[in-house]
């Protein structure tokens, strides 16, 4: 794996990108973006969730090459029924990827645990007067080729039935 550069040039990026990518789905302009998310149009945030989810998984997939691809899900659906669900507003719970790779390692931790923490800020910032700590929360879960095979850890919710996690990124 390469070097990792990772500084506040690379987060404003994906950010910006991600405005750009609820412009377009919205038809609103980037300012109206930024104020509609302020108001708490949970319709434009769901948006800027998916863009920031694409956007960190590109990145992720050019820093580390053993990286296969990268799902969002939605954890309500990846729980035992007995488990309480946390509260939080209308349906934004944060951004959740599962990240599958050939193999998990140190280097790829580090640089998942650099990308969560720096996107996280990043997003609190955009993030409406409803929003908790899991809307704003970047959750990334590593995976690989053994758990996926043996349908077990965050490698059964690849094919899973129930949880249907969406792949938005694969090398």
């Amino acid at each position: 794996m390469a070097t990792i550069v990772f500084d506040t040039t690379t987060v404003k990026g994906i950010t910006e990108n991600a405005v750009q990518f609820c412009t377009k789905r919205t038809g609103l302009d980037g300012e109206q973006v930024l104020q509609a998310l302020h108001r708490g149009d949970c319709s434009v945030c769901e948006h800027l969730r998916y863009g920031l989810a694409k956007g960190v998984a590109e990145y992720l997939g050019s820093v580390d090459e053993t990286i296969k691809a990268t799902y969002t899900y939605e954890p309500d659906y990846a729980t035992y029924a007995d488990e309480p669900i946390p509260d939080r507003p209308d349906s934004s719970p944060g951004i959740n990827l599962i990240v599958w790779a050939n193999r998990k390692s140190a280097a790829l931790s580090s640089a998942v645990t650099s990308v969560s923490s720096a996107m996280t800020k990043e997003y609190k910032q955009l993030t409406c007067p409803k929003a908790n700590a899991m809307c704003c929360e970047l959750d990334i879960k590593v995976t690989d080729d053994h758990e996926v095979q043996k349908r077990s850890g965050y490698g059964a919710l690849i094919s899973s039935l129930y949880v249907h996690p969406i792949e938005i990124w694969r090398r």
